[in-house]
């Protein structure tokens, strides 16, 4: 009862609050479908003609080049809706009042971050079954089950998109409560996506491409991404915010 009247109630509040102003935008909307048909059907047209079965070397290439794009669509749109979401209120005048609600902390942040990420994921997710679809209609061999029929690259488009999701739109919503202009918001988050990839990059820490190393990687990435929101909401110091916002 404590759980659903009290916590619950607080974060629905958010959420329904934030996919209407979401929607509401057509900014949004527009980088959403953006996000889905450019990272959906270059793929598929780039690789017109290839296929996953076609060896044992070249399916998983073409799995990961594919994949790459999933995961780019996510990364794309959570960095522009995670500053937004924050911004446009600050623009509008509105987030002082929101910060002068009963709703505590933990529901105003995670409501933004929340609703970023899911937007996000959802994005990754049909820019993956945009390319399902666009292959399975120009190179006429039927349903093509592509990065989804392995058990490495299954499990990135579904546990390493969702933690990638969330720490942008952590990294996004965080700035922006503290920058007024979208610009900088977006570049100190791209930043923050640099930064975790570059132990990646320079080998320390080495990258198998096999489902066991991948689940493993994919928890602690989620981890991290949770520990970082956890870390964001400790920092959010509302009485902050609104004297900044005062000023």
């Amino acid at each position: 009862m404590w759980w659903g009247v009290g916590v619950m109630s607080d974060l629905q509040t958010m959420l329904w609050k934030e996919v209407r102003e979401l929607l509401a935008v057509r900014r949004s909307l527009i980088l959403f479908l953006v996000a889905v048909l450019a990272f959906g059907i270059l793929p598929a047209v780039a690789l017109h003609g290839h296929h996953a079965g076609q060896g044992r070397v070249l399916g998983p290439i073409i799995n990961w080049f594919r994949l790459g794009y999933g995961l780019f669509a996510a990364l794309f749109l959570g960095l522009q809706t995670a500053p937004d979401l924050v911004l446009h209120e600050r623009t509008g005048r509105s987030l002082d009042y929101l910060l002068a609600t009963r709703l505590p902390d933990w529901a105003i942040y995670g409501g933004k971050v929340l609703t970023s990420a899911l937007f996000a994921y959802i994005a990754g997710w049909m820019a993956l079954f945009m390319q399902l679809v666009v292959s399975a209609l120009l190179d006429g061999r039927g349903w093509q089950w592509l990065y989804l029929g392995q058990a490495d690259t299954r499990t990135v488009a579904l546990l390493v998109m969702a933690g990638l999701a969330l720490y942008v739109s952590v990294l996004g919503t965080f700035v922006a409560f503290r920058v007024g202009d979208q610009r900088t918001a977006y570049m100190v988050s791209l930043v923050g996506v640099v930064v975790l990839i570059v132990p990646l990059v320079l080998n320390v820490i080495p990258v198998h491409f096999t489902a066991s190393w991948m689940t493993h990687a994919a928890l602690v990435f989620g981890l991290f991404a949770v520990a970082v929101a956890v870390a964001g909401l400790l920092l959010f110091r509302r009485q902050m915010l609104v004297l900044y916002l005062q000023e």
